[in-house]
């Protein structure tokens, strides 16, 4: 007996979204539940986390794709509209439906779950992240959790044995853990990881064999994706090659870690959000990847940290302070704060503070040449994307579906 019912649907799930278009989604997202119902050949695969789930979620459907058929969510639309969507375009001869589990308010994952309950689930990591609405980490860890807890006994968690929350999901499930990371003794291997601003490479090993990967991808910590692709891959019977291959066909996602490389500028383009840890994990690879060039960091606010917030900027002017960056631009009293820790702790590089992404635009034109590398951060309501467009001497206009129609700027 099929089962047309969504029975928790908290009240902010369509909270953005104008009141005569809430029914339309709604009775969107119950097809969507039966039509789930109504396709048992399909595995769901769910990933969650607090920073790299989209580019897990790509990597993961490029490597199944060596030989599955694979449906994947899309990039730029929040799981309330993006999970059903996917479901409505999986056809009854797909093998995987690959879906972002990404929260931001208690209850959210209690209705993702009842529309596509997965088979296979990951954790990227879990951090602070919308604390505004969870209050602190152990409010995103109880939230994520659900994802893993979800799991039938006969599925598979696999879980980032480097990340301490997110090791801990063992506990909650009856489903098969599998850890990857470099901590982990067994199972897939990474070594010889190299970047350059055309993307990076590595070695994948497992049982004896290796394989060469090179990706168009940047950033140290984003080699996690790599793991947790490669592991799934292995869990479906692929080989190291079609591995390699999936992977060497990733691409960053929009405004996430993205190299824009001209004949004027150097641009990394980070402007889709931002939280305390992704943050930093950017400024690392500006570090890393600016060497001997001029390190331009632009960083907006993050939002939706609530009681966190200026504890949190801190801890990402502090960053900033030991990263050797040449000129810090905040954008947004806010940001301004990161500016302020970044001083007190001794930051050697030119601080400017500007109040919006005009200024920005002003400021960072600058340092736009062939002899900087310039990153641009923060969250998506701040808009920073401007900023990337300017400097690309592009239109600013940008449409925004959170901010409304009113808001557009």
């Amino acid at each position: 007996m099929y089962n047309f019912a969504l029975n928790n649907m908290p009240q902010q799930v369509f909270s953005e979204i104008e009141s005569w278009k809430k029914p339309l989604h709604l009775v969107r997202a119950k097809i969507a539940r039966l039509y789930l119902q109504m396709l048992p050949g399909i595995q769901v695969i769910g990933i969650t986390g607090s920073v790299g789930k989209t580019l897990t979620q790509n990597a993961v459907s490029k490597v199944l794709s060596q030989k599955y058929n694979c449906v994947v969510g899309g990039e730029d639309l929040d799981p309330t509209f993006r999970i059903p969507q996917a479901i409505l375009r999986t056809k009854p001869w797909d093998n995987f439906l690959i879906l972002e589990y990404g929260v931001e308010h208690p209850g959210d994952m209690d209705y993702y779950l009842d529309i596509a309950k997965p088979n296979i689930a990951a954790v990227t990591n879990i951090a602070a992240t919308h604390t505004k609405y969870f209050k602190n980490t152990a409010g995103v860890y109880e939230e994520k959790s659900k994802l893993i807890k979800a799991l039938p006994a006969g599925g598979y968690a696999v879980l980032n044995g480097d990340d301490k929350l997110s090791a801990k999901l063992k506990e909650v499930t009856k489903a098969t853990v599998l850890a990857v990371g470099k901590e982990n003794k067994n199972g897939i291997k990474i070594s010889n990881f190299k970047q350059g601003l055309q993307g990076s490479s590595f070695r994948i090993h497992y049982k004896g064999q290796m394989v060469h990967v090179a990706w168009k991808i940047i950033g140290r910590h984003q080699i996690l994706a790599a793991y947790i692709a490669s592991t799934i891959g292995i869990l479906n019977n692929l080989t190291l090659k079609q591995i390699a291959s999936g992977l060497s066909q990733v691409k960053a996602p929009n405004h996430r870690l993205s190299q824009i490389i001209t004949q004027k500028s150097n641009i990394i383009d980070d402007t889709y959000n931002s939280s305390p840890k992704a943050a930093i994990e950017s400024i690392n690879t500006l570090k890393e990847l600016g060497k001997g060039l001029k390190k331009i960091a632009i960083l907006g606010e993050m939002k939706d940290l609530g009681q966190l917030s200026k504890r949190s900027h801190q801890k990402v002017g502090e960053a900033v302070a030991k990263s050797r960056i040449n000129v810090l631009i905040t954008v947004g009293a806010a940001a301004a704060v990161i500016g302020t820790s970044a001083k007190k702790n001794s930051f050697r590089g030119k601080i400017i503070n500007v109040t919006n992404t005009k200024e920005a635009i002003k400021a960072a034109r600058e340092y736009a040449n062939k002899k900087s590398l310039i990153l641009i951060k923060g969250s998506r309501h701040a808009h920073l994307e401007r900023v990337v467009l300017g400097l690309l001497h592009k239109s600013t206009h940008v449409t925004c579906y959170h901010c409304g129609k009113q808001n557009r700027i």
